[in-house]
């Protein structure tokens, strides 16, 4: 018998994987587990009641963990012994991926060999049973997981946002996270600080900026080299209001300057991605010309911010993306949907004219018609119509091609999928990205992002620049090398 699945699990990886390792909570977790006891570091023994069509029996056996990676994944090998029932042996393979803060996602892979009486009821009622005890076994876990995670006491003295104060401390001091200095007489700028960068956005946050992080507006959570950066406003839609278009400049930069970042997620928490600009506010911020022309260009910098940063970008997009929130998306590098997710531009209803950068980046996504059709008209448009007209690269579920990075991506994708999640498919594709060399995709992206913005945007010196540091660096050496040893790269981005 064999068997894959997976599971959306509201806690952090740490907490899912102590879970993982705790016996009584894998005894109250597991359907019909009587015992459930610790006989060395990594091994257990159980006794389980099962029954599978007419047959039920005890069965008693062992439970031994190898492959071991810590927080992340490990292989559970199990053999069980049921008297005349029969037995069973199995190899579950177990892997652990953040997909946010709060949020894991477990997949799961079953191979197991039956004796015995069970043996003889035939493939379909054990796979219907071993769904079901599975099924059973996820609802359980998880709401135990999930409840302990909301039950953990904070530590004494603890911040109350402790990524707040990272966050201040890496756009406020120029030094944090630097990179180590480049072994080659020239040293690339990032494509965020080679971009025009307005002049009313400045480097140094303003208490208002502050403030902007302190509510908790952006969220920023780093994991296996991916930054997500979340917009937190999910009562309002995550619609941004002006100091959050401010705030995103300095948070770009920070995320360049940090070596543990390899590729960047935005996204939006609660339902949605982000309706657009916060309306409500524009009678004080957007009452009158100057101030509705020092509002698009804070916009146009934040997007440039996002669109210019060295790293790969993805947006994860649920619920609605329209306006200002379709200009941030269009900003990133790839766009990953929901199947449920919906887009537009309403500027037209509100007798605004869409910025140049946003329609030019528009335009390189659908082509003139098409973009046309979404200003002219501001109707909205779904998900399987934005990836038709190339608006997203990717729908989640069966609407969407699958980006397979492993064996285990494409086991995933070869079976019909319980958690059609955007956010899953793009950490996916997202440590694709973060495996390659940085060095290439910054040049790369420079060039495209220059090239698809219209004649004046691409310095070709600069460009040139790019390509001759790449080429002298320690990574191209560590490139060739790998290929030569038939191993994979280990890159540093110098």
């Amino acid at each position: 018998m064999e068997m894959i699945g997976e599971a959306r699990i509201e806690a952090s990886r740490e907490a899912v994987w102590d879970a993982l390792n705790d016996p009584d909570v894998l005894r109250s977790s597991i359907p019909g587990c009587e015992e459930m006891l610790r006989t060395a570091d990594n091994e257990f023994t159980a006794k389980v009641v099962s029954k599978v069509g007419p047959i039920k029996a005890r069965f008693a056996g062992k439970v031994t963990l190898s492959n071991i990676v810590p927080p992340r994944s490990y292989t559970l090998t199990g053999e069980g012994q049921g008297g005349a029932a029969g037995f069973v042996k199995s190899d579950i393979e177990v892997s652990l991926e953040a997909l946010e803060q709060g949020v894991t996602m477990l997949r799961y892979g079953v191979k197991a060999n039956i004796g015995g009486k069970l043996a003889q009821l035939g493939s379909r009622m054990i796979d219907s049973a071993a769904r079901k005890a599975a099924d059973e076994f996820f609802a359980v876990f998880g709401s135990v997981v999930a409840k302990r995670a909301v039950a953990a006491p904070q530590a004494p003295g603890a911040a109350a946002d402790p990524d707040a104060a990272a966050f201040m401390a890496a756009v406020t001091a120029p030094g944090f996270s630097e990179r180590p200095e480049p072994r080659s007489r020239v040293a690339p700028k990032s494509t965020a600080e080679s971009a025009p960068r307005a002049a009313a956005v400045n480097d140094a946050p303003s208490p208002e900026l502050m403030d902007v992080w302190v509510s908790q507006h952006i969220k920023v959570w780093i994991a296996d080299q991916i930054a997500v950066v979340s917009l937190n406003r999910p009562d309002n839609r995550n619609a941004m209001t002006y100091p959050m278009w401010r705030a995103i400049p300095g948070l770009m930069r920070a995320l360049e300057r940090n070596p543990e970042v390899r590729t960047i997620i935005l996204t939006g928490t609660g339902e949605d991605f982000c309706a657009g600009a916060d309306i409500p506010e524009f009678e004080k911020v957007r009452a009158d010309v100057a101030q509705a022309t020092a509002y698009e260009v804070a916009v146009d910098a934040c997007c440039d911010a996002i669109a210019g940063i060295s790293k790969p970008t993805i947006a994860v997009v649920k619920g609605y993306c329209l306006g200002g929130g379709a200009h941030l998306a269009m900003s990133c590098d790839f766009r990953y949907a929901a199947a449920s997710a919906v887009f537009g531009i309403p500027a037209a209803r509100l007798s605004i004219i869409y910025g140049v950068r946003a329609t030019q980046k528009l335009c390189a996504l659908v082509g003139q018609a098409q973009a046309k059709r979404i200003l002219y008209s501001a109707d909205r448009f779904t998900a399987p119509e934005a990836l038709r007209i190339g608006f997203v690269d990717h729908v989640s579920g069966s609407l969407g091609p699958a980006v397979s990075s492993s064996w285990w991506a494409g086991l995933w994708s070869a079976a019909d999928s319980k958690v059609a999640d955007p956010m899953a498919d793009a950490r996916t594709f997202a440590r694709k990205l973060a495996a390659n060399a940085p060095l290439s995709i910054a040049g790369a992206k420079y060039i495209l992002t220059g090239l698809s913005m219209g004649p004046g945007d691409l310095d070709l010196q600069r460009a040139e620049e790019l390509i001759a540091f790449a080429a002298g660096s320690e990574d191209y050496r560590e490139g060739r090398k790998a290929f030569a040893e038939k191993r994979p790269p280990g890159f540093k981005g110098f």
